[in-house]
């Protein structure tokens, strides 16, 4: 099998990819405009979108003010029936992509065989979970608002171009974006970086980098790869299946009634941390099992 990730990468090596770019800083990987046309194109985008129903928020259109809502995309009938109802219309839809929205179709790799095994298999090679989102905006529009991401991105630029614009502002990943300060950007994008990013070319943006989108003279329809490694909480939920661990978890380290400072039973602790070292130690699950497939006979 040959490596998708060499395949992404193009002509930069894997390893110097990982020591000199991985989670350190942007970067734009140019490729032949047919370069993705055999995994998946706008002409398999548009069929998705023509036979398939249309569930919010799965499938939804936003804009940078985040003023599109619902109800816009909808077939419109009483507020009981509107609060149920998250069918979208493909009508409205174009009409919200018309008028500045970007569509944005989440996890878009299960509504195409040849896209989910892309998945499968680059997943298996770098040991991480691996998921794509669809976007597709009409020219001469910004995308959606200014954020960063908790996860690292690699957008593969499947038809048209556009701009990204990109900062490395301190803030706290950790933290809501709502409630930590948003970067400016003034008409002539003052303090941005920006690149272009044309049919066939990939734009690889680290986890925690502050980025939004434009689109120029051309439609724009790009997927964006998202990247999930193992984080430690993540390892934290899965102990909770290990039944050592999760016997642990129940035991009491706080007396009722008492007053004190901190727990009063430390032992329990003790014994927690022991059962995680020796988890830690075991080997951990190369990625993420394949979804289930019904096959009927």
């Amino acid at each position: 099998m040959n490596s998708r990730l060499q395949f992404i990468l193009g002509n930069i090596d894997a390893s110097r990819f990982f020591s000199e770019f991985y989670g350190q800083t942007p970067l734009h990987l140019k490729g032949a405009p047919d370069k993705f046309s055999g995994i998946f194109n706008l002409s398999d985008l548009n069929e998705i979108l023509n036979f398939s129903t249309l569930l919010y928020p799965r499938v939804r259109v936003t804009d940078h003010h985040n003023t599109i809502h619902k109800y816009d995309l909808i077939d419109d009938k009483d507020r009981y029936s509107n609060n149920i109802n998250n069918e979208l219309n493909r009508r409205k839809v174009l009409v919200a992509i018309a008028r500045g929205g970007t569509l944005v179709f989440d996890r878009i790799q299960e509504h195409h065989r040849a896209l989910e095994t892309f998945v499968d298999e680059l997943s298996g090679q770098i040991r991480a979970r691996v998921s794509l989102n669809a976007y597709y905006t009409a020219r001469r529009q910004t995308g959606v608002n200014v954020h960063f991401d908790r996860h690292d991105v690699f957008a593969i630029q499947i038809h048209g171009s556009k701009r990204w614009f990109y900062r490395e502002d301190s803030h706290v990943v950790a933290k809501a974006i709502r409630h930590q300060p948003v970067p400016h950007v003034d008409e002539n994008c003052t303090g941005w970086k920006s690149v272009l990013v044309e049919q066939g070319d990939v734009f690889y943006c680290p986890r925690g980098v502050w980025h939004f989108t434009r689109t120029d003279d051309k439609h724009s329809a790009h997927l964006a790869m998202g990247w999930y490694p193992l984080t430690l909480g993540d390892w934290l939920r899965q102990q909770e299946n290990n039944p050592e661990v999760a016997d642990a978890l129940e035991a009491f380290v706080c007396r009722p009634a008492q007053e004190a400072e901190g727990l009063d039973e430390i032992a329990p602790l003790e014994r927690l941390i022991a059962l995680l070292r020796a988890s830690a130690k075991q080997p951990v699950a190369s990625g993420p099992r394949p979804r289930p497939y019904i096959e009927l006979e």
